[in-house]
């Protein structure tokens, strides 16, 4: 019996093993590919952040702002009695010296008033000459009634008289010193609170002055913790807003506090600076400003508020840490809890971080502890 055997074409089976050769690394190249770019697209899709690194040093703390030169003592002048504005002499913002005539009145009015209360006093001096004559004559008799009577009468008249006399000297004092109104001091006058031809009042004061020698103040609000090393009694420069402008020294006065203030981040509180500058060519309303950089008492690790994040368990950052992966490098994000050691109005220093540590300050959305993440 005779068998066929089958036969075999070597050059096509060749071709066939480089065919198959081919597919094998098509499919593997394309898988890669596949793989490659579902990573891609799924990296796409992660959370993408930015991150700074931590920087070491201590907290620039700055103090700035203006305000309105206000008098740290202000004279208020009254008028003596109702009297009719004769004259004004000054006008507001008016520089004046001690002595100086402010408002004129017209004392006609007071001193007919005195002219009456004076033929007052006379008629009382004639009685008491009468009652001691009487009481003179009594003396001599023996009528023990009428000595006393006399002598009653005779006191009487005593008071009644040194109470006219000090009705007498009143309006005279009022006159005199009153009837011109004048600077009880050098400084400037801040209002002039009366007309020519009006009536004042002794109710209200005629003229302000803004004592020169008590000088001038204002104030400005700064956060609690740039101003945490301002002391009262500090020297500072303060700059007015003159033409030319020029600096001179003001001296703290006060600090108090105002209100919490939402930048800090335990709620400090801000705080209102007082400053008194004197010098003689200030005036009230002059604009002064002060700009005050020291640097805080700690030294650490520094980084943005922005970047802060807090829970129940304290404040935190997130930390970036690198994985490698079958593909490469993945990024995740770890929960770092930190404590605050000083603060200003937009950087802390911190304990917690590492020279080094990649935190994140953005997120192009909301992350969680171990998220995945790109940057």
């Amino acid at each position: 019996m005779n068998f066929n055997m089958p036969e075999f074409n070597m050059p096509d089976l060749h071709k066939r093993k480089k065919r198959l050769r081919r597919c094998i690394m098509l499919f593997f190249t394309l898988l890669l590919v596949l793989t490659f770019l579902s990573n891609t697209i799924q990296g796409l899709s992660l959370p993408k952040v930015a991150v700074e690194e931590p920087e070491t040093g201590g907290l620039d703390l700055n103090v700035s702002g203006d305000g309105f030169l206000q008098p740290a003592y202000t004279a208020l002048l009254y008028p003596e009695a109702e009297w009719t504005v004769k004259q004004i002499h000054v006008s507001k913002n008016y520089r004046v010296q001690k002595g100086d005539a402010l408002v004129t009145f017209d004392t006609t009015r007071t001193e007919s008033i005195l002219e009456d209360e004076q033929a007052r006093r006379k008629q009382l001096e004639f009685k008491l000459e009468t009652l001691t004559s009487q009481l003179k004559t009594a003396l001599r008799g023996e009528d023990q009634d009428a000595i006393d009577t006399m002598k009653r009468e005779l006191e009487t008249g005593r008071l009644d008289l040194e109470v006219q006399q000090r009705a007498v000297a009143k309006l005279e004092r009022q006159i005199a010193e009153g009837g011109t109104l004048k600077a009880p001091m050098d400084g400037v006058v801040t209002a002039v609170n009366a007309a020519e031809g009006g009536v004042a009042s002794p109710g209200q004061p005629a003229v302000e002055i803004a004592g020169a020698a008590s000088g001038y103040q204002f104030s400005t609000v700064a956060d609690s913790d740039d101003a945490s090393a301002l002391r009262i009694g500090d020297t500072v420069q303060v700059k007015l807003d003159e033409t030319p402008q020029r600096t001179i020294e003001g001296v703290i006065s006060e600090i108090e506090d105002t209100g919490s203030s939402e930048s800090g981040a335990y709620g400090a509180s801000n705080k209102k600076i007082t400053f008194d500058v004197k010098d003689a060519a200030l005036e009230p309303g002059l604009k002064a400003s002060v700009d005050i950089t020291h640097q805080s008492d700690f030294f650490g690790m520094k980084i943005p508020k922005s970047a802060l994040q807090s829970d129940n368990n304290g404040y935190y950052v997130f930390i970036v840490t690198e994985k490698d992966g079958p593909l490469g490098i993945a990024y995740y994000v770890s929960k770092t809890y930190i404590t605050v050691k000083d603060e200003n109005k937009d950087t802390v220093i911190i304990d917690g971080l590492m020279p080094g540590d990649k935190y994140v300050t953005e997120s192009s959305e909301p992350i969680g502890d171990g998220d995945r993440v790109r940057y």
